[in-house]
């Protein structure tokens, strides 16, 4: 009976905490023309469960994104766009909760592209970190 007892505290002691919530992802559609440049933001908010830490990871199909950011693709109805999402920052951890604000820019000359409006495939996930602080 003892035994039993200590396995399930020892189980309950090692079960993962509940997952963070991203509490806002918006990355509005982007208006491209070949002549000119276009800009937009990603903003996303991560909110975590008690007081541990936790790591953030930005991705897009291509791949996760790095500090101090990456190239991505933006989708649209009439074809791709290339751009560049900028200001990923090199501390990804969160604590409680934690804004981020990427900026995204689609560089002008890509001709071969019809104007339109486009939007960025992007993804967020969490993970728990042991130990302290960043």
């Amino acid at each position: 009976m003892r035994v039993l007892a200590l396995l399930s505290l020892l189980c309950a002691a090692q079960a993962a905490p509940a997952p963070c919530q991203v509490t806002q992802l918006l990355s509005a559609p982007v208006t491209y023309a070949a002549p000119d440049s276009a800009r937009g933001q990603i903003s996303v908010r991560v909110s975590c469960p008690g007081t541990g830490w936790y790591r953030v990871q930005f991705s897009t199909p291509a791949g996760p994104l790095l500090a101090p950011g990456g190239p991505v693709v933006l989708r649209g109805e009439r074809g791709e766009v290339r751009g560049e999402v900028q200001g990923v920052p090199l501390n990804l951890r969160v604590q409680g909760s934690r804004a981020f604000d990427l900026p995204l820019v689609v560089p002008a000359g890509q001709w071969t592209v019809p104007g339109g409006t486009y939007q960025v495939l992007f993804a967020v996930t969490t993970e728990a970190v042991d130990g302290g602080r960043p």
